[in-house]
């Protein structure tokens, strides 16, 4: 116990970090508690689960970011209420904990709108557990078709992606790679080459945040590699065999890969506020809870508008990342007794890659690249935001080297309960 003011932060993501790193000087003890132990770098998870990289390039202990930071400590834990009245947070594995300053950074959860059958049979891909879960399963497909032929006809090795932004044609693009680039030579006495990866969108176009002309790339690019693209579709029941379309469709498939949207983090139910769409939790122009100055709710759980604009932003890393780094210093500007600041987002532009040789990038000046030079500047930006080097090293090795030899080696299965 110290008798500097405590701040918690709940969340070792992008934005929870963020607060941390600015909280660095500050004459506090800062408190920042994670259900998990570790950072996910979120935008590369469809590459562990497509076997192109390890599951440690995208997760980097917590623990370890906390050694440049030496008024942090770490908890791991699970927060099950938070109450503003009396500052304080309860949490399903350890005492309650008193606040001065609060930042919720937890994050979002998957919507799967109600689909029947969703929340059961599809793959989300916002974790690190969801990436492993459809890594082993889909490599378990593969090994069972192979021991019984007739679930190929059934569709065990059919996967149907939903969502036609970047998370879903990054996953169908890497998924069709895995299928063609290696699948095709791991099993040379099956059929290989029959198995489908289906993209379905019910908006008329992919991409919707970007021009039409990468519109119209990504969705050349995604049926040149040989993924099926439905526009204009939507899926009402997932099963285990099958998937449902609103067109009355039934589509014969063992996987469904969920990246159709987000909701907040459920813990913003227990703050007892008005909630905006999705959950999120509604901030000022500080990012601090109405009537709460002492609580900032920042990243995927915040309903945050960019001050210039005042368009609300979109739940993504670069947002979050800005958002937690100004709660952070709003903070510490308090702690000061200096006035605060508003936020105001640097839009560095959006990008995604679609496969070999084939990435997007639309910068906030309207100016787009496609292709090669949109991938090595996709490459460049996602190296730059991986937590350690040696994260940035493992990862350029199995980049470099699945880009000479089109090869995964990360596409083995481990049973932890194997004795």
């Amino acid at each position: 116990m110290t008798d500097k003011p405590r701040v918690v932060i709940l969340g070792g993501g992008f934005a929870g970090l963020g607060a941390a790193g600015k909280l660095k000087k500050a004459k506090a003890e800062v408190v920042l508690i994670d259900k998990h132990d570790y950072h996910t770098f979120q935008p590369m998870l469809y590459q562990v689960a497509t076997n192109l990289i390890a599951t440690e390039e995208v997760a980097h202990p917590l623990r370890d970011l906390a050694r440049k930071l030496p008024n942090l400590l770490i908890h791991r834990a699970t927060v099950t209420n938070i109450d503003l009245a009396k500052r304080e947070l309860e949490f399903q594995e350890m005492a309650p904990l008193a606040y001065d300053y609060l930042v919720i950074a937890l994050g979002a959860k998957v919507n799967f709108f109600g689909v029947k059958g969703a929340a059961e049979y599809a793959f989300p891909l916002y974790t690190l557990p969801d990436a492993v879960r459809l890594k082993y399963h889909i490599l378990n497909k593969w090994d069972a078709a192979d021991k019984d032929r007739s679930l190929i006809e059934d569709g065990a090795l059919n996967i149907v992606v939903v969502g036609g932004g970047p998370t879903g044609v990054e996953s169908a693009g890497a998924l069709i790679e895995l299928y063609r680039g290696n699948f095709i030579h791991d099993y040379r006495d099956m059929p290989a080459k029959d198995a489908k990866v289906t993209l379905v969108e019910f908006a008329p176009n992919i991409f919707s945040m970007f021009k039409e002309d990468i519109q119209k790339f990504g969705k050349r690019a995604l049926e040149k590699r040989g993924v099926e693209v439905r526009l204009g579709e939507a899926v009402t029941e997932v099963t285990p065999t099958r998937v449902h379309l609103k067109s009355g469709e039934v589509l014969k498939a063992h996987t469904l890969v969920w990246g159709a949207g987000l909701q907040a983090n459920p813990i913003t139910k227990t703050l007892g506020i008005e909630l905006q769409k999705g959950g999120r939790i509604p901030v000022g122009p500080d990012l601090s809870i109405a009537g709460h100055p002492e609580v900032f709710a920042v990243g995927d759980v915040a309903w945050m508008t960019d001050t210039n604009t005042d368009q609300v932003l979109p739940q993504l890393g670069g947002p979050a990342l800005q958002a937690g780094e100004l709660a952070g210093e709003n903070i510490a500007r308090d702690l000061k007794r200096k006035e605060r600041e508003p936020f105001i987002y640097f839009d560095k532009g959006t990008m995604a890659t679609i496969g070999r040789g084939a990435a997007v990038t639309q910068l906030p000046n309207g100016m787009t690249m496609k292709g090669k030079l949109a991938q090595f500047s996709w490459g460049f930006v996602h190296l730059w935001l991986l937590s350690g080097g040696d994260a940035r090293t493992k990862t350029v090795i199995d980049w470099s080297w699945a880009g000479v030899s089109r090869k995964r080696i990360a596409r083995v299965t481990i049973d932890p309960t194997e004795k």
